[in-house]
């Protein structure tokens, strides 16, 4: 008897899986402005700027000021008050030089003006630090033992982007010789007894500007008038031994500079009156060898700081500005607007 087939069992249904979620793309950060990728990288960014190092220089030759100056103002008057593109406005502020006039102005005025504290907002635009340069301004006085050293260091500092220029200066001898005066007059404390032996090294350094007085001052404690040397000075026992007509010579500067604070001058032998100290210095021959005569005693005086000072005889000044900064600044404001001016 035939069979019949048997029908083959039905396979097990097959599990439906949930697939599983499509991942969506992470959405691409959007691209930041310019300004912002500017600011950002300014943050990670210090500026350090070495000082100049000015020790082949004798000290006495060297002053240094130094000025700020508002970027933002510079920019508003370019742009707003004359109307020029901010591209042009960078262009012309990173070429401008300011004249010796400007530097040294007596009274300050916009945009320049005296920063006290690092946070402080400029007192004419209420602008933040960032928006302040400096520039700090060598000025070095020519003459024969100085101008070897100062054209080497000059021939030396970088010339790419004008980081350092160079302003000449006519003037005279004597004028040089009275700033010289006011700077270290400045700079003491008549009432403190060590002034007398600051001001016989400035001046030294001065005379005699190739020796380290410094160095030479370290282990002296008292300075005499020599009584065998004609000219020069010398070093003994702890002592300056200076030749006489140098010690008078340092007598009368000692003079020129404290006459004005109490009565008479005080020097290394005390303090003198005019007349006093005229009739001391005509007494050792100092007036016969500086070709002064010794008749009139306010005359004398007149024609004595002539022949120390040098008179007429023309010099130079050379006026090293350092723009490292002003251009650093510059450079990293390129991309922003300067802040409306307001008042502080």
């Amino acid at each position: 008897m035939a069979t019949r087939p048997q029908e083959p069992a039905p396979r097990a249904a097959k599990k439906k899986v949930a697939a599983k979620p499509k991942l969506k793309p992470r959405p691409q950060p959007k691209p930041k402005p310019a300004a912002k990728l500017a600011k950002a990288s300014r943050k990670s960014r210090t500026i350090a700027i070495e000082p100049l190092n000015l020790s082949s220089l004798p000290p006495e030759a060297v002053t240094t000021i130094e000025k700020w100056i508002c970027l933002a103002c510079v920019l508003d008057v370019f742009t707003r008050l004359m109307g020029l593109a901010p591209k042009t406005a960078h262009l012309e502020i990173k070429r401008y030089t300011p004249p010796v006039a400007e530097l040294y102005a007596t009274a300050i005025t916009r945009p320049y003006f005296v920063k006290e504290s690092p946070k402080d907002p400029c007192p004419y635009c209420g602008s933040a630090a960032k928006w302040h340069a400096q520039l700090r301004v060598h000025r070095i006085e020519g003459g024969k033992a100085i101008d070897a050293a100062r054209r080497e260091l000059v021939k030396s500092l970088p010339k790419a982007n004008d980081e350092f220029v160079v302003v000449d200066e006519k003037a005279t001898q004597q004028h040089a010789f009275f700033e010289w005066l006011d700077k270290i007059g400045a700079g003491l404390n008549l009432d403190h007894p060590r002034w007398l032996r600051d001001i016989s090294v400035h001046y030294l350094g001065r005379k005699e500007p190739k020796v380290d007085w410094e160095a030479e001052f370290t282990n002296v404690h008292a300075i005499r008038r020599s009584r065998r040397l004609e000219s020069g000075w010398e070093v003994e026992g702890g002592r300056l031994f200076l030749a006489p007509m140098l010690f008078d010579e340092l007598l009368f500067v000692q003079y020129l500079v404290s006459r004005s604070h109490k009565a008479g001058g005080l020097t290394l032998e005390g303090r003198y009156t005019w007349p006093e100290l005229f009739a001391r210095l005509r007494n050792s021959g100092y007036l016969r060898s500086m070709e002064v005569p010794t008749g009139s005693p306010s005359d004398a005086l007149e024609q004595l700081v002539e022949r120390l000072g040098g008179g007429e005889a023309a010099i130079k000044f050379y006026h090293l500005v350092d723009r490292r900064d002003f251009l650093e600044k510059l450079k990293a404001l390129r991309l922003e607007k300067p802040p409306r001016p307001r008042r502080v």
